[in-house]
């Protein structure tokens, strides 16, 4: 039963279509022709802006590397960089000082 009302529907619905009403179109070359009204809407209307960072950048930079440097930053003097001008807290041997250039140095 309800098949065939499916197949009713489907073959009513041209008809349907038939029966509007047929409306002109204006010609297109006509400079008078009606036109629809333009809409425009700026690309920034849901533009919202930025709150200001909580930091000036150059705070944010030196907290990122006090917080990578660790225990290095707090030991240096302000506005010196860690381990510029200062001796080293540990004496380790550089990878150069563990090898042996045999004669390349004379």
């Amino acid at each position: 039963m309800k098949f065939s009302h499916l197949l009713l529907f489907a073959a009513g619905v041209p008809l349907l279509a038939a029966a509007q009403a047929d409306r002109a179109m204006p010609d297109a070359s006509s400079p008078n022709a009606p036109v629809a009204p333009l809409q425009y809407r700026s690309v920034f209307a849901d533009y919202v802006t930025a709150s200001a960072p909580v930091q000036s950048p150059d705070k944010a930079w030196a907290a990122a590397n006090r917080a990578v440097l660790g225990d290095q930053a707090e030991a240096s003097a302000p506005g010196q960089q860690a381990g510029a001008g200062a001796a080293p807290a540990t004496s380790a041997k550089t990878a150069h000082d563990q090898h042996d250039h045999e004669g390349s140095h004379k």
